[in-house]
C-alpha cells in the first residue's frame, strides 16, 4: 500500500515539476476550455465547422503539442486557439444572434469577463498576437 501511495505521489509531483504554468494561468487555460466545451456556438476551422466538444478536442490537441511553449494565457490563446498553422486562417466562432468571430478575440472577450468576475488576479484582457482588437477588447495584458 505505502508503495502504490508513493508512486502516485512520485507522479503527481513529477508532472508538477514539468508545468512552468502558474495556478491563475491553468485556471484562466481551464475555463477556457470548459467555456469552448459548453458553448452553444459553431466553430470553423479550414472551412469546416465543428461544435465545442470537437473544436475543443483539436484545441487540447494543440495545446499539448506547443506546452512547453505555453507558459501564459495569451499564449495558450496564440498558439492553440486563433489559426491554423497548416493554412494560416484564423479560427472563426459563430454564436447565435451574433456576428461570425475570429475565436482568439472571442475567447478575450470570455477571458476578460472572468476576470471581471474576480477569478484571478489580472485586470487587463490580452490581446492575440498580430490581429487588430475590436473596442470590446482592446487593451493588452501583460502575461
Amino acid at each position: 500500500m505505502s508503495i502504490k501511495l508513493f508512486f502516485t505521489l512520485w507522479l503527481l509531483f513529477s508532472n508538477a515539476a514539468y508545468s512552468d504554468i502558474d495556478k491563475n494561468q491553468q485556471m484562466e487555460i481551464d475555463f477556457l476550455i470548459s467555456y469552448v466545451t459548453n458553448s452553444k456556438c459553431i466553430f470553423n476551422r479550414n472551412g469546416i465547422n465543428y461544435k465545442g466538444s470537437e473544436a475543443v478536442t483539436h484545441i487540447k490537441r494543440k495545446y499539448d503539442y506547443y506546452k512547453n511553449e505555453i507558459k501564459t494565457t495569451k499564449d495558450f490563446i496564440e498558439l492553440a486557439a486563433t489559426k491554423s498553422e497548416i493554412s494560416g486562417r484564423n479560427y472563426t466562432v459563430k454564436c447565435k444572434n451574433s456576428k461570425l468571430q475570429e475565436l482568439g478575440k472571442w475567447l478575450v472577450k470570455a477571458l476578460s469577463s472572468f476576470r471581471k468576475k474576480g477569478h484571478t488576479h489580472h485586470n487587463k484582457v490580452i490581446h492575440p498576437a498580430s490581429t487588430p482588437m475590436n473596442p470590446i477588447a482592446s487593451a493588452e495584458i501583460d502575461h
